[in-house]
C-alpha cells in the first residue's frame, strides 16, 4: 500500500483538499493510504467525524516556536523577494512602527539581494544547517512514498519538505491562492513538483520562486470545480431562504474583513440607505461575511433588518487560518454567485468568482472617512501585485465616490452585460480551465 502524506494545518488547504476531488479521487484507490497532517488534536477530531476511512490517519502536530538559525532563515525570505505588494508591506510597517532606519536598511538590502542565485545559496545553506527533527518518527512509522504539501510558506511544512528531501522521498508543493508567490516571502525550500492554477502563478512561480519550467504542472482551481458541477438552487427557493424579494434586484456585499479594513460596516449601513430610500432601483442588498473572519454581533443588533450570510466554522478567537467551510457553505457560495445580480467589493478573489457566473462586479475605490493608515486603507489592494491584474484586466469598474457608485449600480442592474467580454477574459487568465475536473486533474497527478 502506497502512503501518502498531505498537510491540512489551515482552513483554505482543507476547502481545496478535503471538500474536492483531490480527495475523493485518491481515496477511492484501494493501494491508497493517506496521512493527513493538522495542528491540533480538535481538528484532527473534527475531519475525523467527517472524512473516516480505514486508510486514513490523522497526526496533530502542533507548530512550535522557532529559534536560533531556522528563524534567522525564516525572516530572510521576506528580503529576497522585491514585488509591488511586498515594496506596500513595507511601507505599511513604517507608517505603524516609524522605524526609518530598518525600512531603509530593508530596501537597501532587497535592492542588493533580491535575485535568483542569492536565494538558492541561502536555500542551500538553509537545508544543509537547520536541524528540525519533528516529523522524522513519522516517516518511520509510516514510510510515505509521497508527501503533498499545500502550504509552502509554513514552517512547519518547510520542516516536513526538509525531511522528506532528506530521505529521497518523492515531493510536491500546491500554490493554494493566487497572491501567495509576490505577497508572503520568497519559499524557503523548493519541492520536486508545484501545482499552480493557472499560467500566471506558473510564472511567479519561475520567477520569484525560480522554479524550473518543467517542474511546474498548471491545473486550475479545484474549489471552483464546485460552480461547474454543483446544481445551483433556482431563484425563488435560494430568495426565500434568505429572505429575500425575488422581484426585486439583489446586490451582494463581501466585506473585507475587520484585519484589513475597518470600512466594512460604513458600507453595509450606505448600500442599504440607498437602497432602502431608492436610489439604486428596485434591488436589495445581501451581504456575505468572510469565512475566516468574525462577525461583530454588537454590529449585527444595531441593524436587525440586515439580510446576511456569515458561512464557515471558527477554530479560534482571532482572524487567520484556524476556520473550515462545509459542503453546504461551499454549495452556498456557488447558490450565491448564481442567484446575484451584482456583486460589489474592495480588492477580493470573489470578484473572479462572480466573473465565472457573468455577474458584474464593482470594486469600490473610495472610503467613507478618512484613514491615517496604509494597512487599514482597503483601496492600496488594488496596487498590489496579484490584484493589479484585476485593475488592469478592465473586468470591474471603480469608483471613486458615493454617487458615482450608485451610478455603476444601476446602470448594472438595467445593463448587466456591460463588460462582459473583460469578465470572460479575466475568468480564461485566472481559471486556465473550468471543466469540473480540476480535483481529479491533481489527485491524478499526485499518484502518477
Amino acid at each position: 500500500m502506497k502512503t501518502i502524506f498531505i498537510t491540512l494545518f489551515q482552513g483554505v488547504e482543507a476547502k481545496n483538499i478535503l471538500r474536492t476531488d483531490i480527495y475523493k479521487t485518491l481515496i477511492k484507490n484501494p493501494d491508497v493510504r493517506i496521512v493527513f497532517f493538522v495542528d491540533s488534536p480538535e481538528r484532527a477530531a473534527y475531519y475525523q467525524k467527517e472524512f473516516s476511512n480505514p486508510r486514513v490517519i490523522y497526526e496533530a502536530v502542533p507548530a512550535k516556536k522557532i529559534r536560533g538559525l531556522d528563524k534567522a532563515f525564516s525572516n530572510l525570505q521576506f528580503l529576497l523577494l522585491r514585488t509591488a505588494t511586498t515594496n506596500l508591506r513595507r511601507q505599511m510597517a513604517l507608517e505603524i512602527h516609524g522605524n526609518y532606519f530598518k525600512y531603509s536598511a530593508g530596501l537597501l538590502f532587497n535592492w542588493l539581494f533580491a535575485r535568483r542565485a542569492v536565494r538558492n545559496i541561502i536555500r542551500a545553506l538553509d537545508y544543509l544547517l537547520v536541524k528540525d527533527e519533528t516529523f522524522a518518527p513519522y516517516f518511520i512509522k509510516y514510510k510515505p512514498e509521497k508527501v503533498f504539501l499545500a502550504h509552502l510558506f509554513d514552517d512547519s511544512q518547510v520542516h516536513l519538505l526538509r525531511e522528506a528531501k532528506r530521505r529521497g522521498v518523492k515531493n510536491i508543493g500546491f500554490i493554494n491562492s493566487w497572491d501567495k508567490l509576490t505577497a508572503r516571502h520568497s519559499m524557503r525550500l523548493l519541492p520536486d513538483k508545484l501545482i499552480v492554477f493557472n499560467n500566471i502563478v506558473k510564472k511567479e512561480a519561475m520567477d520569484y520562486a525560480d522554479m524550473n519550467e518543467r517542474d511546474i504542472v498548471v491545473a486550475g482551481i479545484p474549489h471552483y470545480d464546485w460552480h461547474v458541477n454543483h446544481r445551483p438552487l433556482s431563484r425563488e427557493v435560494f430568495c426565500q431562504n434568505k429572505k429575500l424579494n425575488p422581484k426585486k434586484k439583489f446586490i451582494v456585499y463581501a466585506p473585507m474583513g475587520k484585519a484589513f479594513s475597518d470600512s466594512d460596516w460604513d458600507i453595509i449601513d450606505m448600500l442599504r440607505e440607498e437602497t432602502q430610500k431608492g436610489s439604486i432601483n428596485n434591488a436589495e442588498l445581501f451581504v456575505r461575511f468572510q469565512p475566516n473572519d468574525f462577525i461583530n454581533e454588537e454590529e449585527l443588533k444595531k441593524r436587525p433588518d440586515l439580510k446576511y450570510d456569515a458561512p464557515g466554522i471558527r477554530f479560534s478567537r482571532e482572524r487567520g487560518v484556524n476556520w473550515d467551510m462545509s459542503f453546504e457553505d461551499i454549495k452556498g457560495l456557488t447558490d450565491t454567485l448564481a442567484n446575484a445580480d451584482l456583486f460589489v467589493c474592495y480588492a477580493s478573489s470573489m470578484s473572479i468568482d462572480a466573473a465565472v457566473f457573468n455577474k458584474p462586479v464593482i470594486n469600490i475605490d473610495f472610503e467613507l472617512q478618512d484613514k491615517k493608515l496604509l494597512s487599514k486603507t482597503p483601496t492600496f489592494f488594488y496596487k498590489t501585485e496579484h490584484y493589479g491584474r484585476v485593475v488592469k484586466s478592465g473586468a470591474a469598474c471603480y469608483p471613486k465616490s458615493r454617487q458615482e457608485l450608485v451610478d455603476r449600480i444601476n446602470k448594472y442592474l438595467q445593463n448587466p452585460q456591460f463588460k462582459q467580454d473583460e469578465r470572460r477574459r479575466l475568468v480564461e487568465e485566472q481559471c486556465w480551465k473550468l471543466d469540473g475536473k480540476t480535483g481529479e486533474r491533481i489527485a491524478n497527478y499526485i499518484l502518477s
